[in-house]
């Protein structure tokens, strides 16, 4: 969050140096939001696909070792 902030303030003063327009800046800023919302949503995604494999992967073991074992008497 404060990485962020730093960043909002540096656009701010290099918009302020150059005198950028406003406009570009806050489609810039728009975009760049944009940008890590889908990096954040894809990482979200990543790490519930791969906890749901892992745990297909252990029933699936579990599965497997229950069928090797001869039945009990």
């Amino acid at each position: 969050l404060s990485g962020i902030m730093i960043a909002i303030a540096s656009l701010v003063a290099l918009a302020m140096a150059y005198d950028e327009a406003r406009d570009n800046l806050l489609r810039f800023l728009v975009g760049s939001v944009a940008l890590l919302l889908i990096i954040m949503v894809v990482a979200v995604s990543v790490v519930i696909v791969w906890t749901l494999l892992r745990k297909l992967i252990v029933r699936l073991s579990a599965k497997a070792q229950e069928s090797d074992q001869p039945p009990e008497e």
